[in-house]
């Protein structure tokens, strides 16, 4: 009876809940995600026999509130409902109100305490105890729970009301607990505590995700609604609430693959054509493969990576029981251009089944597309019957839950902060253990990003997760630590795989041809040298130096029509070309494309470079068309350039950018060649820095700053003036990056002895500042991994898996007339939207967030910062109501006049749908 009074939750209407009927809520929800949503892989991974997977998980939710049946929490949460409290001491137990040691002893930590301290004799093992610690996103820290440190003896009146733990008051709280626990085991199945195995640290990361899954559904208010002061609580029917609550949720089908071997029957129905050589490859390697383990795949760009990878992805998930996908991209703009994709292929997977799909990016709410169907999804869930198509399924919405949809695309960070020390990681271990992992262009991270990248696939490997990665071509040593960090990981926690060694020669690590496969099965290594099918393309290497010299060439070589593009490594320069370019060249259309334009903007200049430059532009569209962009071109956007001019940058993404560079065949079915006759030869034009004497230098200061001089020195030095794709993409990556080999350079010359020193240091510091965030898989215990005591408060708060420095993000708007805000229109002949200051419905804060971008850097440096996020508050003061629409809280508004211009902490900023944000120092004089 005294168990039944103490409360569990309260809410600001008075409406109450017994805790013992949250727990027994809890493990019902637990129940029902064991038979209908946890993947048999992530069990597996466990290294336990289901049915005490099952039975712990189903223990654990039982008691995993237990630290709430305590004198401190029970005082506190009564606060708002006094009549609750007087129930309490009125039934003989201490509730004691002078709280002398405040949140000492939270109640997740508590629950852990009460059940793994020597002083109460539950004696539940340390490795379970630690789920119930970390059921609020963070395992306890510390590295002991008993001796000195038990807070049970520390802190006793926190848990007994009073300091003397052996009076008879004191004794009924430890009555409480052992009932609590007695009924748990009953509901689980086990007789005893000493039935229960020790936990893997696996089986503790995964368990204590599951449980935050379980009690998050568990404590929705809408599915378990709480009571009335006046309502019977001692007579809820429990199975009927969870029943109840777990309908209306309607929690998604899990999927499961029933593709075990890809044949190209198949392979032609997911995708509308039949695999290449490069995708049988890949298809034949996962078929005949009995452990999937890593693959890596080095194939040139726009051969088809990502289907083969998808075709791969379906064979593993029904050979290790998967139960989704996760596809990792490097930027939002990759994974926007490749969400249609993903959900086509998800609903011709998808027969009979639904499933959610997930967007998880920090745009992703942002996306129509993707929007479209988290309307449809809200919409299912109140609805008798659902159809067999994939949504986007509510409850995956929201940061912390990004990764526990069926399939999910984002930016690879996603998959990097597995590894990140923050809390609530294993939310994420748990959504990526059910899953195939794909990472694609898995070479355009840094030194930093790349210690998250192997740790998370360290993690990844032990859960037995397999990884596909994708890239034009990897260094060899990358190749090589990629492979063996997911090796390392196969052999923890299981002692006879330790001591074997991989049954196969080390030829695998030096192997340079292309393209290449690379997988283990097991602890084996294969490759396989894939058999070209595509003919290889000759481009010709030019130089040109300077605005003018290009400008020159443009004009030579579109003199009978055809289209080009120019890349630039930076924003500012790539607009002074822009600039130069549409006023010298007046019969040609220019469209300059970089980071700083907003959203819809983006938006809208891709579909313009798609029609003019795409896989199915007419020569009408591309004829004397110019593209101008940054290094957003490099990547994701299937254009087609009939020449290329691009300033240096080092090798592999100096290829990726060659990669845009006759990369459809533009040959008729009578082989007639639709590419003028003065381009019909594939050129690639490097832009290097013009001197003011006449004599060429290597580049600008901005690329220096991106790069750094050593690889640029390295690329300019042995780029050859014809390269061969594909055939010579991975020597030419490997001799840049091979630090053994100095490129055919003096290697007395002291500005390249200085910039190898530069980079290796660099290199360094990346390493060691990724090292400081990094969740390293400890050997016993969850216990203590996120603590780290030599980080400060400033480095805490700067956690990253990327080693970039903060921006300002904004919102882009015009003033039009008093009281009249509205977008800065684009050319395309759009009606101008306008909204009133003082009204502002929902829908229309969803368009208006839309309209974003991120400052340049320099106003985030710390003598800017604060300034300009003030002077950008004052800026929207007369729109001081739009703060209240859910999707415009603490934004900042950037406010233009109605010339385009706003001033910022000394700078005149401009912005249209032509340039984008063009930032320039203002003119005192002016």
């Amino acid at each position: 009876m005294v168990n039944k009074l103490l409360v569990g939750k309260v809410d600001d209407n008075f409406n109450w809940l017994p805790l013992w009927v949250h727990l027994q809520d809890t493990a019902g929800v637990m129940k029902l995600l064991l038979e209908n949503w946890i993947a048999d892989a992530t069990v597996e991974s466990c290294g336990m026999q289901f049915e005490n997977f099952y039975a712990i998980a189903e223990f654990v939710a039982a008691t995993h509130d237990i630290g709430k049946a305590t004198s401190y929490f029970q005082a506190i949460i009564c606060k708002k409902v006094p009549i609750l409290y007087d129930n309490i001491v009125s039934s003989g137990l201490i509730v004691c109100e002078n709280m002398l040691h405040r949140g000492k002893t939270p109640h997740s930590y508590a629950g852990q305490w009460i059940l793994q301290s020597d002083t109460v004799g539950i004696n539940l093992p340390e490795s379970v105890a630690n789920v119930i610690g970390a059921h609020h996103g963070a395992p306890c820290p510390g590295k002991t729970l008993n001796g000195v440190d038990d807070l049970l003896v520390v802190y006793p009146s926190n848990f007994y009301g009073e300091e003397d733990v052996s009076s008879i008051q004191s004794k009924q709280w430890l009555s409480i607990w052992n009932e609590i626990v007695n009924e748990a085991l009953m509901l689980s199945g086990f007789d005893s505590i000493s039935e229960m195995p020790d936990l893997t640290v696996d089986a503790q990361v995964l368990l204590s995700g599951l449980l935050i899954v379980a009690d998050w559904i568990a404590s929705n208010t809408r599915l378990f609604p709480l009571i009335g002061l006046d309502d019977d609580f001692e007579k809820i029917d429990c199975d009927t609430r969870v029943e109840e609550g777990w309908n209306r949720l309607q929690f998604p089908e899990e999927w499961h693959s029933e593709v075990c071997n890809m044949s190209k029957q198949i392979f032609q129905e997911r995708f509308g054509f039949e695999p290449n050589a490069v995708q049988e490859a890949v298809i034949k390697a996962v078929n005949e493969t009995n452990t999937p383990g890593i693959f890596i795949l080095e194939a040139q760009m726009g051969i088809g990576k990502t289907e083969a990878a998808l075709g791969a992805a379906e064979v593993i998930a029904s050979k290790c029981n998967s139960k989704g996908i996760f596809f990792g991209l490097p930027t939002q703009a990759t994974c926007n251009g490749l969400y249609d994709r993903l959900y086509e292929w998800a609903s011709s997977v998808s027969d009979e089944t639904v499933n959610a799909i997930r967007l998880a990016h920090g745009g992703a709410n942002y996306n129509k597309n993707y929007q479209q169907q988290v309307i449809q999804g809200k919409t299912y869930v109140y609805e008798e019957e659902i159809d067999s198509s994939v949504y986007v399924h509510p409850w995956f919405q929201g940061n912390k839950k990004a990764l526990l949809a069926d399939f999910v695309i984002g930016t690879v960070d996603q998959f990097l902060m597995a590894s990140l020390r923050r809390k609530h990681f294993m939310l994420r271990h748990l959504g990526l253990s059910g899953k195939v992992v794909i990472i694609d262009e898995c070479h355009a991270y840094d030194a930093y990003m790349n210690q998250y990248l192997e740790q998370s696939i360290e993690w990844m490997a032990g859960y037995g997760v397999p990884v596909i990665l994708l890239s034009a071509t990897l260094p060899l040593s990358r190749r090589k630590e990629l492979v063996n960090r997911y090796i390392k990981g196969i052999r923890r926690n299981r002692p006879k795989i330790e001591k074997q060694k991989p049954s196969v020669s080390s030829d695998w690590m030096d192997n340079i041809s292309y393209p290449l496969l690379t997988w283990t099965d097991g602890l084996e290594v294969h490759q396989c040298n894939i058999l070209q099918q595509t003919q290889n393309r000759n481009v010709k290497i030019n130089y040109l130096h300077g605005v003018e010299q290009t400008v020159g060439l443009l004009k030579e070589k579109l003199c009978d029509g055809g289209c080009a593009c120019v890349i630039l490594n930076t924003i500012r320069h790539a607009q002074e070309y822009y600039r130069a370019i549409k006023d010298l060249i007046k019969d040609a259309e220019v469209l300059l494309y970089h980071a700083q334009f907003t959203m819809e903007h983006r938006l809208e200049k891709e579909e313009i470079l798609l029609e003019r430059m795409g896989k199915k532009s007419s020569d009408q569209k591309r004829n004397r068309f110019i593209l101008i962009g940054t290094q957003v071109l490099e990547q994701s956007l299937d254009y087609d350039a009939d020449i290329l001019i691009t300033e240096l940058c080092p090798m592999d993404l100096l290829l990726q950018r060659i990669g845009r560079l006759h990369r459809h065949n533009r040959c008729d079915a009578t082989h007639h060649y639709s590419r003028p006759k003065r381009l019909q030869q594939a050129e690639c034009y490097v832009l290097l820095e013009a001197i003011s004497d006449g004599e060429s230098g290597l580049y600008d200061k901005g690329s220096q700053m991106i790069y750094g001089d050593y690889l640029l020195i390295r690329t300019l030095n042995i780029l050859p003036s014809e390269i061969v794709i594909p055939k010579d993409i991975p020597t030419l990556v490997q001799r840049v990056y091979d630090e053994k080999d100095d490129c055919d350079l003096d290697i007395t010359d002291v500005r390249y002895l200085q910039a190898k020193e530069d980079f290796i240091v660099k290199k360094g510091k990346k390493r060691n500042n990724a090292k400081a965030f990094l969740l390293k898989y400890p050997r016993k215990t969850i216990q203590g991994m996120l603590t780290n005591e030599y980080l400060d408060k400033t480095q805490k708060g700067n956690m990253s898996v990327r080693d970039i420095e903060s921006s300002i993000e904004v919102i882009i708007m015009k003033r039009y007339q008093q009281n009249k805000i509205g977008f800065v229109c684009s050319d395309t002949g759009n009606s101008i939207r306008m909204f009133d200051c003082n009204f502002l419905s929902e829908e229309d804060g969803v368009e208006i967030a839309r309209q974003r971008l991120y400052l340049p850097r320099l106003f985030a440096n710390p003598g800017l910062l604060y300034r300009a996020i003030d002077e950008l508050e004052k800026m929207q003061y007369e729109m001081s109501v739009w703060q209240r629409n859910p999707w415009l809280q603490g934004e900042l508004i950037l406010l233009l006049d109605a010339d385009n211009t706003a001033q910022l902490c000394g700078y005149d900023l401009h912005y249209d749908f032509e340039l984008g944000l063009v930032v320039e120092k203002e003119d005192k004089n002016g």
